[in-house]
């Protein structure tokens, strides 16, 4: 019994620094979250798998991009979204048939108002979802004021919503991991003058 005690307050003892470590990086996390700051900061930057003059037509098979997940942007970054319209068309069936329609979306929530790739400002304009790979095999767009558009994955972005649930679990989990590493100081400390008193008591787990 008295090396499962020891053992006991051992692992006791080892939640002061667990406590104090995960208020502080909980803390730090969440907060960063709710403020959008660091590496949770909408996202500014991106990698243009392909570029495309407007009214071109790209084929999307050939850019790496996964059709149901397609982030669409627009350069310069001044351009308005609200004039962009885009343009997806199947493949050809056997049929001979080739399925043509409008691309609709929004901006998403966790994306800058204006995004670099390479130095070049691009405004995004819209993610496509819900579409299979052969109804979006080419793509073309128009704008007002629109030099090129670029096309990269939406995937990974994090949402407004998810910094927020996110945040706020942190900053809650935070007090609690505080509270578990004080608990672990005072029964540490109790133990310790227990021990110097020559009052220590080998039951289970207090006097």
């Amino acid at each position: 019994m008295n090396g499962l005690v020891r053992r006991f307050r051992a692992v006791v003892a080892m939640w002061i620094f667990v406590g104090g470590g995960g208020f502080l990086l909980a803390g730090l996390l969440g907060l960063a979250l709710l403020t959008q700051t660091g590496p949770f900061a909408a996202a500014s930057t991106f990698s243009a798998d392909a570029e495309f003059a407007p009214g071109a037509e790209i084929k999307v098979s050939d850019t790496g991009v996964r059709p149901g997940n397609i982030l669409i942007l627009a350069t310069p970054a001044t351009v308005d979204p609200a004039t962009v319209r885009c343009t997806a068309k199947s493949r050809v069936y056997t049929t001979g048939e080739q399925r043509s329609k409008e691309l609709t979306g929004a901006r998403p929530e966790g994306t800058a108002a204006v995004m670099r790739d390479r130095g070049d400002e691009f405004t995004p304009v819209l993610v496509t979802g819900g579409l299979t790979w052969m109804e979006t095999d080419f793509v073309s767009c128009t704008g007002d004021g629109a030099e090129a558009f670029a096309l990269t994955t939406a995937k990974g972005i994090q949402t407004d919503s998810f910094r927020l649930a996110t945040g706020l679990l942190l900053m809650l989990l935070a007090p609690v991991l505080a509270g578990l590493g004080c608990l672990a100081l005072y029964l540490t400390r109790k133990w310790n003058r227990e021990a110097r008193l020559g009052g220590g008591s080998t039951n289970w787990p207090y006097r």
